[in-house]
């Protein structure tokens, strides 16, 4: 079956899944069902993170937000988190090449910095090549749960910022609905570990992406701030908005802000009513993006928003690649598309541009086995 059939297939299928009635959550792999609120449906991240975790041997995150967010500390998580740590880990191989060349030319790319950054307005953000964006990076991570503009936000980042003269990349994230950034705590630092300064939002329904715009004017300040640690040490030059599902929503509200480089939509299609995630839509949100954008979908979007991506896609004019999991739910989508999250962060960010092919290519690394890819407008 070709790519495009595959595809075509996937959309016929979300679609009766987006119709159903029974939005329970069921964690991957586990069987064992959560449910979640309808406007959210992302509780259950938590358990799933600290799966992970366990897997790995490393602590699970704190947890906030509810009964559901508690639900995994049990061995179901820890089988979640197996799964999903054994489908990643077949990505290091793919990302032996890049690495490669990411050493390779790191001579050439630190020569040619100066003249980067005098046309960019920007200094360049090298990050150390590594073999794998699928597995954590060589930074070791601290975290701030109560940071940020009102002290809610959290912030994940290197434990030892600007070591090596490296200024930072940022990514701003929204949190999915129902749940805290306590409940990505375990991912989002290890977005960090790869030298990237996360700041996360817990986000609500019709809150028009206030808390994500909030966000950047707080970490753009504290980058010049006196006194700030993040002083002198991020790369507010290079920041990227991302979100999942109502995260990613609103996200769409202020995506075309000119402080951004990209932005990336996981399991989150836009709303042309903020406050009715009920609402159809028509596609709104693609039409204001005029930056990169990466679109993550899950094959078992429980809120159909694999349909509701797909016309964000088509009213996209900005440079676009999107992606549809297949045999990923809802919940999973974030952990399971962090291999490809973390690539894209350190291709638009950190300007390894060996990894478009990864993304761009027919055969690349994101363009086969699960991910059923397409893109346009490079």
């Amino acid at each position: 079956m070709s790519r495009f059939a595959r595809c075509v297939l996937i959309l016929a299928c979300a679609g009766l899944l987006g119709c159903g009635e029974d939005r329970s959550v069921v964690a991957a792999n586990t069987g064992q069902p959560t449910h979640p609120e309808p406007a959210a449906g992302d509780s259950a991240v938590a358990s799933q993170a600290a799966g992970r975790s366990a897997a790995n041997g490393s602590a699970a995150p704190a947890v906030d937000g509810g009964s559901n967010n508690s639900a995994g500390s049990g061995g179901s998580a820890g089988r979640a988190g197996s799964a999903g740590s054994s489908e990643r880990t077949g990505a290091a191989a793919g990302g032996a090449a890049i690495a490669g060349a990411a050493a390779g030319s790191a001579g050439m790319r630190a020569a040619g910095a100066g003249s980067s950054a005098a046309g960019s307005g920007s200094p360049a953000s090298q990050l150390p090549p590594v073999m794998s964006t699928a597995e954590p990076g060589p930074f070791e991570t601290m975290q701030d749960l109560q940071a940020g503009p009102a002290g809610r936000s959290g912030l994940f980042y290197p434990s030892e910022l600007g070591k090596d003269g490296i200024k930072h990349p940022v990514f701003v994230f929204g949190c999915g609905g129902g749940t805290t950034p306590s409940t990505y705590a375990e991912l989002l630092s290890e977005v960090a570990s790869h030298g990237f300064v996360v700041i996360a939002e817990a986000i609500e329904i019709g809150d028009m992406g206030a808390p994500l715009k909030a966000a950047i004017d707080w970490i753009t300040s504290e980058a010049s701030r006196a006194g700030s640690e993040l002083s002198g040490k991020i790369n507010v030059g290079k920041i990227a908005l991302g979100g999942h599902s109502i995260g990613s929503a609103n996200g769409f509200l202020i995506a075309d802000d000119p402080r951004l480089t990209t932005s990336i939509h996981v399991a989150g299609g836009s709303l042309d009513m903020a406050g009715n995630i009920n609402a159809a839509t028509s596609g709104s949100g693609g039409k204001r993006l005029v930056h990169p954008v990466a679109y993550v979908c899950s094959e078992m979007d429980q809120f159909g928003n694999v349909e509701k991506t797909m016309k964000d896609y088509e009213n996209t004019t900005a440079p676009a690649w999107m992606t549809v999991m297949t045999g990923v739910d809802h919940v999973g989508a974030f952990r399971e598309g962090m291999g490809a999250i973390i690539a894209w962060l350190r291709w638009q960010l950190a300007d390894e541009s060996a990894r478009r092919a990864s993304f761009l290519d027919a055969m690349g690394e994101y363009n086969t086995g699960r991910y059923v890819s397409m893109n346009k407008n490079w």
